[in-house]
């Protein structure tokens, strides 16, 4: 399978997305799926939102970034915060692992968050456009519902762990829960919701 065929099957056979994962280049895909989460989320949110001429809800918490100017300013931060992150959580799992003196492999775990994490993005893209066009959307609402939407993330990166190093669910569950509280406050501090 080629790189799209795989991201598409996370949204549906998680299962054969991790096995076919398993024997892709590591930790490239991750890289690459980063690398086009970042440009997904910077182009085809932030460019519009900042074009639209809209403030984000929350004041910038950066205080060298105007609130006024932080949409414009998360087209170049996004992809260096989602770095960041993608860095930070597949590093808290493989230490987290190693402590617990459990099978990792940083390589395959960065290719499985990465990935995972392009399967989220590409679908909370339509999913935040969805509702700014429906008109009923806030903040609150978003973050809410990103949440939720995120549990297919614990769920894909869980089933990765079973299978690509044979660690048990419960770790599994504990280790992606410990690197999502690692890399959220991150987020907090430099990400806005786009409307």
């Amino acid at each position: 399978m080629n790189f799209a065929q795989v991201w598409f099957t996370g949204y549906i056979n998680p299962v054969r997305f991790v096995d076919t994962l398993k024997s892709k280049p590591a930790p490239h895909w991750g890289f690459y799926a980063q690398v086009l989460r970042s440009l997904m989320d910077s182009l085809l949110l932030y460019l519009p939102v900042a074009f639209l001429g809209r403030q984000p809800p929350t004041p910038s918490y950066l205080t060298f970034i105007p609130t006024d100017q932080y949409y414009m300013a998360l087209i170049w931060l996004t992809p260096l915060v989602f770095m960041t992150e993608w860095l930070l959580g597949a590093v808290v799992i493989h230490i987290g692992l190693r402590l617990s003196k459990l099978p990792s492999d940083i390589d395959q775990i960065l290719n499985l968050t990465g990935m995972a994490s392009l399967v989220l993005a590409a679908f909370l893209v339509v999913w935040d456009w969805f509702w700014f066009a429906m008109s009923g959307v806030n903040q609150y609402f978003l973050g809410i519902s990103h949440l939720i939407i995120d549990i297919w993330w614990f769920v894909i990166v869980v089933i990765g762990l079973k299978r690509m190093c044979d660690v048990p669910v419960k770790y599994g569950i504990l280790m992606s829960i410990l690197a999502f509280v690692v890399a959220l406050p991150f987020a907090i501090i430099f990400m806005r919701a786009p409307f």
